[in-house]
């Protein structure tokens, strides 16, 4: 009986049964590889998103902040009525006043989040090189890489994140301004909207291809703004769905019932930046592998990935092939009896002195009885079997090829 391992073996060890590890193991696909690094590397994953989180911390505590202000001011004005009336006072109007109130909070917060979106996106460059480093396969040290990639590759995270937190600030301001300006006529508030929308959107999709790029391939400022507006251009309608997929952890906490939102808080917080990192990287590591890679010197395609060559495809048919021929037993049936074997088929003795004519004699006898055997297995049903050719036939087979050669040698062949 086996000795049953204890929990610090088996957290040291691993399991003792797994399978041998083969090329063919390897994800094939890209949801494959998403998957294998994922699942595989969940531990490198939440050392990612803790790391990233740290260069966050300035952009949320400045958010709860805010927010906090915006509470307390609004629990300080009297929404019930207008300041002023019955009092002599100028008559107010209170939620106009605290609309407009709100939105002064709202500009101060997207304002100065603009210097904290920036400050995360040194973290965001860590991470990005690490990840690179998980879906190519390569050996990974989270923490010691994390700050290699910063010191690599912080500058283009720099200066798009200023980009990015400028886009953001004008979709919110332009939210703002027309949802209380009821001057505007409804059309132009919808295309003032829908227009800093459309430049959010095409900046995140531009920012697919900036982030992975820069710690991909050695580029200048202009190259890697170049080739991420193309790509963002060229490939418009499968970045909006990576983008959908990618915001998959903030769709959920929005929907998230309150009695659930902490929990869920509680794993964006341990998976949710390294996710989005991850989505992107697989997926413009596709477009790369598609477009540029072939164009690029020393460029190796599919890494992290195994694609079978056609000398890999023609090993496998003829490992199928030799498979097919190979005959099993159904263990819950008896095996049909073979009546070469069965029932006594012998073979003629040598004499103590044979001739050639003997030997001859005997290997007639063995492919006769051989053909028999098989003639009987093919009319078979049942699957039995093919008993071994190295047992019993060959072996005497075998032993008269040895004495043949032992005759020959002392010169007694007749």
């Amino acid at each position: 009986m086996a000795q049953k391992k204890g929990l610090i073996y088996r957290l040291t060890m691993g399991k003792d049964n797994l399978p041998d590890f083969t090329p063919d193991k390897l994800p094939g696909t890209r949801f494959q590889l998403f998957k294998d690094v994922f699942f595989n590397r969940l531990g490198a994953i939440v050392k990612i998103n803790l790391l990233v989180l740290l260069f966050c911390l300035p952009a949320i505590a400045w958010v709860l902040i805010m927010n906090m202000i915006k509470t307390a001011d609004g629990s300080l004005l009297p929404y019930s009525g207008n300041i002023g009336a019955g009092t002599g006072l100028p008559v107010t109007d209170v939620i106009a006043l605290g609309q407009q109130r709100a939105f002064q909070f709202d500009m101060q917060m997207y304002l100065v989040l603009i210097p904290c979106i920036m400050i995360a996106s040194i973290g965001l460059s860590g991470a990005f090189y690490v990840m690179r480093r998980l879906v190519w396969g390569e050996g990974t040290s989270v923490a010691s890489h994390f700050f290699r990639g910063i010191k690599m590759n912080f500058l283009p995270f720099l200066w798009s994140s200023l980009f990015a937190g400028l886009s953001l600030f004008l979709v919110m301001a332009n939210i703002g301004i027309y949802n209380n300006m009821d001057e505007i006529h409804i059309a132009w508030r919808i295309v003032g909207i829908a227009v800093s929308v459309i430049q959010f959107l095409l900046l995140l999709s531009m920012l697919i291809f900036l982030t992975t790029q820069a710690v991909t391939y050695k580029l200048k400022t202009f190259a890697l703004i170049k080739n991420s507006f193309l790509f963002a251009i060229a490939l418009l309608p499968t970045n909006l769905i990576m983008l959908i997929l990618s915001a998959i952890p903030v769709i959920i906490m929005m929907i998230l019932p309150s009695f659930l939102f902490v929990f869920g808080l509680l794993i964006f917080a341990l998976l949710g930046f390294a996710y989005i990192i991850l989505v992107w990287t697989v997926y413009a590591h596709w477009a790369y592998d598609k477009f540029i890679n072939d164009r690029v010197e020393g460029a190796v395609k599919n890494r992290g990935m195994y694609k079978k060559t056609e000398a890999d495809v023609k090993a496998a048919e003829e490992r199928d092939r030799k498979n097919k021929n190979i005959r099993f037993n159904n263990p819950k049936k008896r095996p049909k009896k073979i009546t070469s074997i069965d029932e006594g088929e012998t073979f003629t003795p040598l004499p103590t002195s044979f001739s050639r004519a003997d030997l001859l004699k005997l290997e007639q006898e063995k492919e006769a009885v051989k053909r028999s055997i098989d003639a009987e297995y093919e009319d078979s049903d049942d699957g039995s079997e093919t008993p071994n050719e190295t047992d019993g036939v060959p072996t005497e087979n075998t032993a008269a090829e040895q004495t043949t050669e032992t005759e020959n040698s002392d010169g007694k062949e007749e």
